[in-house]
């Protein structure tokens, strides 16, 4: 990055410590830097490496109490059984589907005795399941355990890529079985992570696949992302197996970025066309296309750019339908030639509808068919037809709908569908007739019968109307005493849409309200949500959540005594500006590996392509925006500030465990309330994500013991505070 309009002046001293009874703080060393005439100071970049002998011990120590204190509540391990009581009422979990054109099922299953799914295959749905691989045959003289967190078969099922990953790390390594042998072939392919971008896409024939190459995996460094490349694998017996083929250095010609994932795109065997892209963390990309044909070559031709505004496409020949939010942001469905485009004026088949966004589309033999969703949480299936709309009718109302085409040569569709209190339904829509086609086990409902489900939108600072879901007890009485865990992300565009979780409902079974807030930034009411919560406007998504807050304690769900908030990773902005913002309106929050310190951003690992997102330094503008974003330059001496409990993992991929440390080592320093800030970090951990299953019952019994104990609940507090 250049530095040329940074001045940087180093000044060591000790910030005073308003309460000197207070132990275990971390020396401050301040950096002073002028960005764009602005002085700001940095009391803790030393604490970036966190290798230097003086910040590890201080982790150390962190640790121990943060584990003494929460350990030392026996209910802890009540929420830890009782996620194994809900695990252990069904008799497997399936995760990971794929499905071949020829029927052949691909999944990952866990029995409610294992820690980690295995890998199963059947022929056909109705089919035998066949035992394919156990992850713990892969390296089966280590103690390290593994998570398959990736599949992906050939079009014709005889072979499956499978990806593994230890200590949430997500960067994996693959291998290739043969499905009719059992027999995993010998080559280890490393440097891979089809789990995060791009994924796995086979040849027509079979004979090799194309996947994504990352040369540096070291998770710290600043290269960690830069010069990725797809590349071809051959399934041949040479040495030359590996093939650049779409990548920064192999296509000067494209004018791609260092920092971009070229990524190619192969959806449908019977395509003509491979489609290069380059996505990240922004919502849109630019395209290219190269005929299958001339795979070996460098023919790659430009289709389209991030101007175009698309978010998902199909191929249909030399056609190209797409979703785009240019001029429609809740997005419309239009199509162009590939070979002689008009991006800028297409034949529009999906006109945008006002009310509700369009979410997913799919083309089989029969038709298109469309998604659409209302404020993020209410999501309904057409059948669109002669210019008119048919609605496809489920079983229920889901809060989420998911589809997939077998192919335009077919006529199923397969319908994944979701809602807060209800487990995935996986359907086939064959055109005419529904069929449920779900692997899963459902889980027994009666225990949730009484969950009450409410979808409202609550007024924000600007009048700007924020979809809010809460879930409570039937019974539940409105008086303020209810202890509420509410959540949010609003970054990326992301929706966060109604999913079911157990733990969610542990909360609400053990007598709490469970809040979801659906502030901008993410894409619940189309892209201008997104943009509403983005870099200059990055302070409506906290300026929401604090809205929902205020309004869940103005109509008594809850009280600021009672009120914990709950975010992680992106979301860390949103939660760690809410509670420095608006200290006093919680009693605790929760921040999960949170991007808190985004004056910072460009020097984490993936920081470059997160400029897309959030901004970068050398822009003037966009350092303002930066700078109000960051929760940790928020942090003011002698405020009361509510609980914290801030975790981290050091294998993390997405978001250093810095940004936590930092956080921490500020906020114990300035703040003068008795509230514990508290702080984890795992060293064998990464973004929370491709945990084994006892893992993630731990973390999530961590967050519901430290908001229940700040909240007050007489059951959950420490040993010594009784």
């Amino acid at each position: 990055m250049c530095r040329k309009f940074v001045f940087i002046f180093i000044i060591v001293l000790q910030y005073v410590v308003l309460a000197q009874d207070k132990k275990n703080i971390l020396p401050a060393e301040v950096v002073v830097e002028i960005y764009h005439g602005q002085k700001i100071e940095d009391p803790y970049r030393y604490a970036e490496n966190l290798n230097n002998p003086q910040v590890s011990q201080w982790i150390k120590t962190q640790n121990k109490i943060s584990k003494e204190l929460l350990n030392s509540i026996e209910k802890k391990q009540y929420l830890i059984d009782k996620q194994i009581e809900f695990d252990n009422k069904k008799e497997y979990d399936i995760s990971k589907l794929k499905v071949t054109v020829n029927d052949n099922h691909f999944y990952l299953k866990r029995l409610p005795n294992e820690n980690a799914p295995k890998l199963y295959y059947r022929k056909t749905f109705s089919s035998k399941e066949e035992l394919l691989y156990d992850p713990k045959d892969f390296n089966p003289n280590s103690k390290t355990e593994y998570i398959i967190n990736y599949i992906q078969p050939s079009w014709d099922g005889t072979k499956v890529v499978v990806s593994l990953t230890t200590k949430g790390k997500e960067v994996s390594e693959m291998i290739i079985i043969d499905v009719a042998l059992k027999k995993v072939h010998p080559e280890i392919i490393r440097n891979a992570w089809p789990s995060y971008m791009g994924g796995i896409a086979w040849l027509p024939d079979n004979s090799g696949f194309i996947y994504l190459h990352y040369p540096c995996i070291d998770v710290t460094s600043l290269d960690f992302l830069n010069n990725t490349k797809s590349v071809l694998y051959k399934l041949r017996d040479d040495s030359k197996k590996i093939k650049e083929i779409f990548s920064y250095t192999n296509n000067p010609e494209l004018d791609l970025k260092e920092d971009d994932f070229p990524v190619v795109i192969l959806k449908n065997r019977e395509s003509k066309y491979l489609i290069g892209q380059t996505p990240g963390v922004g919502s849109h990309y630019n395209s290219y296309y190269l005929p299958i044909s001339e795979i070996e070559t460098k023919n790659w031709k430009p289709l389209f750019t991030k101007s175009h505004q698309i978010r998902k496409h199909v191929l249909r020949g030399d056609s190209l339908l797409f979703q785009t939010s240019k001029n429609a942001p809740n997005f419309k469905i239009c199509i162009t030639s590939i070979l002689n485009p008009d991006f800028e004026n297409p034949r529009v088949l999906v006109e945008e509808n006002k009310q509700e966004v369009i979410t997913d589309f799919e083309l089989t033999k029969d038709g298109l068919y469309v998604v659409k969703s209302k404020n993020g949480v209410k999501a309904s299936l057409f059948k669109y037809q002669d210019t008119s709309f048919k609605e496809i009718k489920l079983p229920k109302t889901y809060g989420d709908i998911n589809i997939t085409a077998k192919g335009q040569e077919h006529s199923e569709l397969w319908i994944t569908a979701i809602g807060w209190t209800t487990d995935h339904k996986r359907f086939e829509y064959n055109n005419t007739t529904l069929v449920d086609k779900s692997l899963n086990e459902t889980i027994d409902r009666k225990q949730f019968d009484d969950i009450i489900v409410e979808e409202i939108e609550i007024e924000a600072h600007d009048g700007e109307k924020i979809p809010l879901s809460i879930l409570y007890k039937k019974g539940m009485q409105k008086d303020g005493k209810s202890r509420l865990l509410m959540d949010g992300y609003g970054a990326y565009g992301i929706s966060f849409k109604p999913t079911f979780s157990l733990r969610r409902l542990l909360w609400v079974l053990e007598g709490g309200i469970f809040a979801t807030a659906h502030v901008r930034g993410g894409g619940e009411k189309g892209d201008a949500w997104h943009k509403g919560g983005y870099k200059s406007t990055k302070p409506n998504t906290w300026k929401d959540f604090i809205s929902c807050a205020e309004y869940l304690i103005s109509k008594k769900y809850t009280s600021k005594e009672r009120l914990a908030i709950w975010s992680g990773s992106a979301g860390g902005i949103m939660a760690g500006r809410a509670i420095t913002e608006r200290p006093d309106l919680f009693a605790a929050a929760i921040i999960e590996f949170g991007s808190l310190n985004m004056l910072r951003s460009e020097m984490r690992a993936n920081g470059a392509t997160n400029v897309k997102e959030f901004g970068a330094l050398s822009d003037s503008t966009e350092f303002k925006g930066l700078l109000k974003m960051d929760a940790y330059h928020h942090i003011k001496h002698g405020i009361e500030y509510p609980a914290t409990l801030l975790t981290a993992g050091l294998n993390d991929a997405r978001v250093p465990a810095w940004f936590s440390v930092k956080f921490a080592a500020k906020l114990l320093n300035a703040n003068t309330s008795p509230k514990k800030n508290l702080l984890l970090i795992d060293k064998d951990a990464g973004h929370g994500v491709d945990n084994t299953k006892l893992k993630q019952f731990e973390r999530f019994a961590t967050v519901f013991t430290f908001a229940f104990w700040q909240t007050g609940h007489p059951d959950y507090q420490p040993k010594n505070s009784r």
